[in-house]
Parts: structure tokens; sequence; C-alpha cells
């Protein structure tokens, strides 16, 4: 009976440990930073930190310095021309392309634009996701040729990023319990 009882309680050693070490082990592959600026401009735009998050960590992975192919920036991926025209909504008079690369700007920028985006669409968040990455004329487009579920977004790119901001947000949800 002993035995048996050490048995126990070097397995449950183990699996408190392997639990740990898992836990630690998604929090490296799915970090938390700019806590501070994401939960300031959540609140302001009324958008959910971990719909924030999810679409930062799909479109950055949380790099102030990324810049895709097609010219996005920052946490955030604006693209400039996008950046111009929310600047003058949020009447930001000295704006400069390189000001997206800042990440309180880009956050900023970013949670007005999901925000402008929810008021489009009325909250519907998938459609909010597809309009952040295929904008929102699209988007229009496919609610009006009655193509609008999960399997009948036009775009693969656009079905793929809205599963991939979908999951981020799960698990920023439930491993940061932030909501």
């Amino acid at each position: 009976m002993k035995r048996f009882l050490k048995v126990m309680l070097v397995l449950l050693i183990i699996a408190a440990i392997a639990c740990t070490a898992g836990y630690f082990i998604i929090r490296k592959r799915y970090p938390l930073k700019f806590e501070e600026l994401i939960g300031k401009y959540s609140d302001k735009y009324a958008i959910p930190e971990d719909f924030v998050c999810g679409v930062i960590w799909t479109e950055s992975r949380f790099n102030e310095k990324a810049k895709s192919g097609a010219g996005a920036r920052g946490l955030m991926q604006i693209m400039p021309e996008t950046g111009k025209w929310i600047a003058k909504k949020l009447e930001m008079s000295d704006f400069s392309e390189d000001m997206l690369f800042d990440p309180e700007i880009n956050i900023e920028m970013g949670c007005w634009y999901l925000s402008y985006l929810s008021r489009k669409f009325e909250g519907d968040e998938l459609k909010i996701m597809a309009g952040y990455n295929a904008g929102p004329g699209n988007v229009e487009k496919w609610q009006k040729e009655g193509k609008f579920e999960h399997s009948d977004i036009v775009f693969p790119e656009t079905q793929k990023y809205v599963k991939r901001v979908d999951h981020a947000k799960k698990i920023y949800r439930f491993i940061y319990n932030i909501h």
C-alpha cells in the first residue's frame, strides 16, 4: 500500500510539473505585451481586450516593428493609406507612416478601426474580422451576394485569418483571463 501511495504521489507531481510547463509554453507562444495600452484603447473604443489581442497576435505576433510585403505596419498591421484615413478621423494633424510602428499609435488606430467596423457590421465579430483582413467593401459585397458564413468567405486567406483570430482570442481569454 505504501508503494502504491508513493507511486501515486510521484505521478501527481509529474502531472503538476507537466501542466505548469505546458502553461508556460503556451504563454511563450502567446505573449501578452503592451497590456496597459491594449486595456486603455480597448476600453476607449469598446472593443474586448481578448479580441484586440487575437488581432495583434494574428497580425504581428506582438512585433511592433512588423512590416508586411504589402506594406502594412506595426502591431496591428495597418496599411499606410488606412493609417492616413484614421489619423484624419482622430484629428492627428502630424501623422506620418512611420508612426504606425509606435505601439501606442498603432494600438489606438487599430482599436478605433475595429470599433468603426463594429458599428458598420453591428457588432458581428465574424464580419469585423473579415473586414479587418479583406476590407469592409469586400464584406459588404459578400453580404449582398448572400455569401457570409465561414465556409462562404470568398478569399481563402480571409477564411484562415478569421479562424486564426478567433482561436487566438480564445487562448488569450483563457490563459490571461481577459475579456
